[in-house]
Protein backbone atom coordinates (compact mmCIF):
# COMPACT_ATOMS: atom_id res chain seq x y z
CA UNK A 1 0.00 0.00 0.00
CA UNK A 2 1.54 3.12 -1.19
CA UNK A 3 1.80 6.39 1.44
CA UNK A 4 -0.92 8.13 -0.34
CA UNK A 5 -3.23 5.19 -0.28
CA UNK A 6 -2.50 4.38 3.52
CA UNK A 7 -2.91 8.55 4.33
CA UNK A 8 -6.14 8.41 2.34
CA UNK A 9 -7.32 5.11 4.47
CA UNK A 10 -6.97 7.15 7.49
CA UNK A 11 -8.89 9.68 6.51
CA UNK A 12 -11.47 7.29 5.45
CA UNK A 13 -11.59 5.42 8.81
CA UNK A 14 -12.34 8.35 10.74
CA UNK A 15 -14.85 9.85 8.19
CA UNK A 16 -16.79 6.47 9.34
CA UNK A 17 -16.51 6.92 13.13
CA UNK A 18 -18.26 10.64 12.60
CA UNK A 19 -20.50 8.67 9.99
CA UNK A 20 -21.99 6.91 13.12
CA UNK A 21 -21.68 9.48 15.69
CA UNK A 22 -24.27 11.26 13.61
CA UNK A 23 -26.19 8.45 12.72
CA UNK A 24 -25.76 6.77 16.02
CA UNK A 25 -27.08 10.49 17.69
CA UNK A 26 -29.39 11.95 14.79
CA UNK A 27 -27.08 14.21 14.36
CA UNK A 28 -26.80 17.20 11.68
CA UNK A 29 -23.44 16.64 10.91
CA UNK A 30 -20.32 16.09 12.59
CA UNK A 31 -16.61 18.38 11.90
CA UNK A 32 -13.49 16.75 12.57
CA UNK A 33 -11.05 20.06 12.46
CA UNK A 34 -7.28 21.53 14.04
CA UNK A 35 -7.73 23.80 16.56
CA UNK A 36 -5.66 26.41 14.35
CA UNK A 37 -9.00 26.35 12.54
CA UNK A 38 -8.42 23.88 9.12
CA UNK A 39 -10.97 21.45 8.46
CA UNK A 40 -9.92 17.61 8.40
CA UNK A 41 -13.45 15.50 7.28
CA UNK A 42 -17.26 16.26 8.09
CA UNK A 43 -20.50 14.73 7.02
CA UNK A 44 -22.46 17.85 7.52
CA UNK A 45 -24.63 18.77 4.67
CA UNK A 46 -24.99 22.32 5.28
CA UNK A 47 -25.11 25.47 3.09
CA UNK A 48 -22.09 27.24 4.76
CA UNK A 49 -18.12 27.69 3.91
CA UNK A 50 -17.15 24.73 6.04
CA UNK A 51 -13.46 26.05 5.87
CA UNK A 52 -14.46 29.41 7.84
CA UNK A 53 -16.93 28.03 9.72
CA UNK A 54 -14.31 25.64 11.25
CA UNK A 55 -11.65 28.48 11.73
CA UNK A 56 -15.01 30.15 13.70
CA UNK A 57 -15.28 27.36 16.41
CA UNK A 58 -11.40 26.80 16.68
CA UNK A 59 -11.80 30.66 17.85
CA UNK A 60 -14.44 29.56 20.10
CA UNK A 61 -12.73 27.33 21.50
CA UNK A 62 -9.51 28.79 22.15
CA UNK A 63 -11.40 31.53 23.82
CA UNK A 64 -13.28 29.13 26.26
CA UNK A 65 -10.13 27.25 27.09
CA UNK A 66 -8.05 30.68 28.20
CA UNK A 67 -11.31 31.65 30.27
CA UNK A 68 -11.49 28.35 31.72
CA UNK A 69 -7.82 28.94 32.93
CA UNK A 70 -7.69 32.20 33.76
CA UNK A 71 -11.05 30.85 35.97
CA UNK A 72 -8.47 29.33 38.39
CA UNK A 73 -7.24 26.89 36.09
CA UNK A 74 -10.60 24.81 35.34
CA UNK A 75 -10.21 22.80 32.02
CA UNK A 76 -12.61 22.85 29.57
CA UNK A 77 -15.58 19.62 28.98
CA UNK A 78 -17.37 21.40 25.74
CA UNK A 79 -19.09 24.25 24.61
CA UNK A 80 -22.65 24.56 23.82
CA UNK A 81 -24.22 26.82 21.36
CA UNK A 82 -27.46 27.69 20.46
CA UNK A 83 -28.79 29.00 17.56
CA UNK A 84 -31.70 30.31 15.94
CA UNK A 85 -32.54 26.74 14.45
CA UNK A 86 -28.92 24.57 15.33
CA UNK A 87 -27.47 23.94 18.69
CA UNK A 88 -23.48 23.33 18.21
CA UNK A 89 -21.38 21.08 20.40
CA UNK A 90 -17.42 22.17 20.10
CA UNK A 91 -16.00 19.24 21.97
CA UNK A 92 -11.83 19.51 22.26
CA UNK A 93 -10.11 16.20 21.39
CA UNK A 94 -6.46 16.68 21.85
CA UNK A 95 -4.21 19.33 21.82
CA UNK A 96 -4.37 20.10 18.46
CA UNK A 97 -7.93 18.67 17.31
CA UNK A 98 -11.96 18.90 18.12
CA UNK A 99 -15.25 17.96 16.86
CA UNK A 100 -18.28 20.08 16.35
CA UNK A 101 -21.59 18.08 16.49
CA UNK A 102 -24.41 19.79 15.16
CA UNK A 103 -27.78 18.78 17.04
CA UNK A 104 -31.33 19.51 16.15
CA UNK A 105 -34.82 18.40 18.10
CA UNK A 106 -34.88 15.03 17.07
CA UNK A 107 -31.04 14.28 17.67
CA UNK A 108 -30.06 11.82 20.65
CA UNK A 109 -27.16 14.07 22.55
CA UNK A 110 -27.37 11.65 25.66
CA UNK A 111 -26.24 8.77 23.89
CA UNK A 112 -23.48 10.53 21.66
CA UNK A 113 -22.33 12.19 25.08
CA UNK A 114 -22.21 8.94 26.96
CA UNK A 115 -19.81 7.77 24.85
CA UNK A 116 -18.02 10.66 22.97
CA UNK A 117 -14.65 9.77 24.53
CA UNK A 118 -14.64 6.42 23.42
CA UNK A 119 -14.96 7.70 19.84
CA UNK A 120 -12.55 10.40 20.23
CA UNK A 121 -10.00 7.92 21.32
CA UNK A 122 -10.53 5.72 18.49
CA UNK A 123 -10.22 9.26 15.88
CA UNK A 124 -7.02 10.44 17.91
CA UNK A 125 -5.43 7.12 17.20
CA UNK A 126 -6.00 7.12 13.40
CA UNK A 127 -5.17 11.11 12.99
CA UNK A 128 -1.94 10.49 15.48
CA UNK A 129 -1.06 7.77 13.06
CA UNK A 130 -2.16 9.68 9.99
CA UNK A 131 0.72 12.63 10.98
CA UNK A 132 3.06 10.13 12.02
CA UNK A 133 3.25 8.94 8.47
CA UNK A 134 3.48 12.59 7.09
Amino acid sequence: MSKESSEQQKVEDIQLIIDEIKKKGNLDGVLFSHKEGSLITDNLNAPLDKSVFSSMCASVLESASSLGKSSGGLILKKIITELESQIIIIIECSDETFLALFVNENSETKKILNDIKSYIRKIILLYELRKKKK
